[in-house]
């Protein structure tokens, strides 16, 4: 984790949340990935009891997986973005001339 120490945790010298947010994004990916397969895997069942149906929920389902998978990714590098914002003006604070 880049150096990270157990110490860095009460310092706040170091930010954890773009290493939390990497996790919470997989987890999140997942969770759409299994989501959007339950409801294809329910779309093969529905199949049987009306087509139209069973289909119309495997679209969306698809749909859904490919959309879900990009709003997901969207939302996460939003916040990584404010986290780079923070480290970069943290680098601009380092480079000036101490007063």
């Amino acid at each position: 984790m880049n150096g990270f120490e157990i110490g860095d945790l009460f310092k706040f010298d170091k930010m954890v949340a773009p290493t939390v947010l990497r996790v919470v994004y997989w987890l999140g990916l997942i969770g759409i990935v299994l989501a959007c397969l339950m409801s294809i895997f329910g779309a093969i069942q529905m199949m049987s009891y009306s087509a139209t149906t069973g289909l119309g929920t495997l679209l969306v389902a698809i749909i859904a997986l490919a959309f879900g998978t990009l709003v997901w990714r969207i939302i996460i590098e939003i916040y990584m973005v404010i986290f780079s914002i923070n480290d970069r003006l943290g680098e601009i604070r380092d480079r000036l001339p101490p007063k």
